[in-house]
């Protein structure tokens, strides 16, 4: 899971104005970063945002829940981690006006779909001179997702715990969350972990296609110390 599809007056108001300010944060950060970059790097993260929402917008459900594939991690490994951010804000504020989560979940949203992707880069790159694009492309992809899932929950579990009076007010919360406890967990998670190494598959895929027909797209592992650099390929 890496999505939030919560409606506007559930999330307690710490915790969403919380994520609003940390994500914030995070986007200027990654506009100061960015600066400077040229009109092609605006158009690849907009291609790759295109990519990403249309993937994000078809829910893919699982028992009880939607899972949205993202395609975080290769967006991620292609842009960096400042672009990854800029675009996992825009898909995810394009995606409240659709309707998938309200608005006040935007940061949220953004904070757990833009550090998944954030971290995808430095995994590939410390990755692929021992194991090729392909394979450093889908273990980024796996960690990437599993970083965005565990996010996801700890969010969940964080918003029950600062409104305990919600899970008693009914009789069906009781009931979901017995569910849960008995049979819930030994369901859900194989199914997330599957779900997991299908997008893995997917990043696989992709790297396995580009490292063929365009390998200037994928990035380069930093140089080592006491070697020569190489100049690194713009998409």
């Amino acid at each position: 899971m890496s999505h939030l599809h919560i409606p506007d007056g559930v999330l307690p108001l710490p915790l969403w104005v919380a994520g609003l300010v940390v994500f914030a944060v995070l986007l200027a950060w990654s506009a100061h970063a960015s600066r400077g970059s040229g009109p092609r790097l605006v158009a690849f993260q907009s291609s790759l945002g295109g990519i990403m929402l249309a993937v994000m917008a078809i829910p893919v459900p699982i028992t009880a829940f939607d899972y949205c594939m993202t395609l975080a991690g290769p967006v991620g490994v292609l842009l960096g981690a400042a672009s990854a951010i800029q675009v996992s804000f825009v898909v995810t504020l394009i995606l409240a006006l659709l309707g998938q989560g309200g608005f006040t979940v935007v940061g949220l949203n953004a904070l757990v779909l833009g550090l998944g992707a954030a971290t995808a880069r430095p995994i590939y790159t410390r990755s692929v001179t021992a194991i090729g694009p392909a394979r450093a492309m889908a273990l980024a992809t796996a960690v990437s997702q599993l970083l965005s899932t565990a996010l996801w929950a700890a969010l969940l579990v964080l918003s029950v715990r600062m409104t305990p009076s919600a899970v008693g007010e009914h009789e069906f919360a009781h009931s979901l969350v017995r569910v849960w406890h008995r049979t819930g967990a030994g369901i859900v998670v194989p199914l997330l972990l599957a779900a997991v190494a299908l997008e893995s598959f997917l990043g696989y895929g992709l790297a396995h296609f580009l490292a063929r027909v365009r390998p200037d797209l994928l990035p380069v592992p930093a140089p080592r110390r006491g070697a020569p650099a190489e100049s690194p390929s713009t998409p």
